[in-house]
């Protein structure tokens, strides 16, 4: 009974920051466009002449340029942190996989560049949509690539590839280059922490290498469960 009580607080809790993320991106997006809208007026008025000077008029073009790119990047971030943020609305759902890592990615890339890691990503065209918990799956690939981080050294390659598996989806995680010394590929701890949620999605983990091949690989596979009538 208490575990129940607690699991629908944990429940709640989740759901409590899904709607504040939501609610932020959403003004965020709406700030961004001010921004944007008024970027675009200072550059009418280059484009115009109505700036005279030539020296300030090419250097508040190389600016209004910056601000347009960091705009951009600002306003796809929001996106994907609204999508990230409603993944919480319902637990279990049909989406595509694609969607799904691209706007998770998004945000883990940080973890690698800061490692001067080089992430590169194969998001394959054509997967199935696949019908399950879409905010534990996004979970499991965070536990993953967090781990996959800790295996190899600085300026290594990781990289990230999803594609289909007997009608449900298969999400690899490639690593090259120098590595850590490590026991385990995917160790006991990181496990313990993911079980549960491989329980949930009855999905399966495991590595695709053998020890010492040059390129280690480790794999998620999540299936499509079936849709309540």
């Amino acid at each position: 009974m208490k575990e129940d009580s607690e699991y629908e607080l944990r429940t709640l809790q989740l759901e409590f920051f899904g709607r504040i993320l939501a609610g932020f991106t959403h003004d965020l997006k709406n700030h961004l466009a001010i921004i944007k809208e008024s970027n675009g007026l200072i550059t009418d008025m280059i484009d115009m002449g109505r700036i005279t000077d030539e020296a300030l008029a090419l250097k508040l073009q190389k600016i209004t340029t910056s601000i347009q790119r960091r705009v951009v990047q600002a306003t796809d971030m929001a996106n994907n942190l609204n999508g990230f943020a409603h993944r919480q609305d319902t637990p279990f759902s049909t989406f595509q996989v694609n969607d799904l890592l691209a706007e998770e990615l998004t945000f883990l890339r940080r973890f690698s560049r800061l490692r001067e890691i080089d992430l590169k990503i194969e998001l394959r065209e054509g997967l199935p949509a696949i019908h399950n918990n879409p905010s534990m799956v996004q979970y499991v690939v965070f536990k993953l690539y967090t781990m996959a981080l800790k295996r190899v050294k600085n300026r290594s390659l990781l990289e990230i590839i999803s594609g289909e598996q007997n009608g449900g989806v298969q999400i690899t995680f490639g690593l090259s280059g120098e590595k850590e010394d490590f026991a385990k590929l995917i160790d006991d701890e990181t496990m313990g922490m993911i079980q549960e949620a491989l329980d949930t999605l009855q999905g399966r983990v495991a590595e695709l290498s053998q020890a010492g091949d040059a390129k280690q690989v480790i794999s998620l596979i999540v299936p499509s469960l079936a849709t309540k009538p």
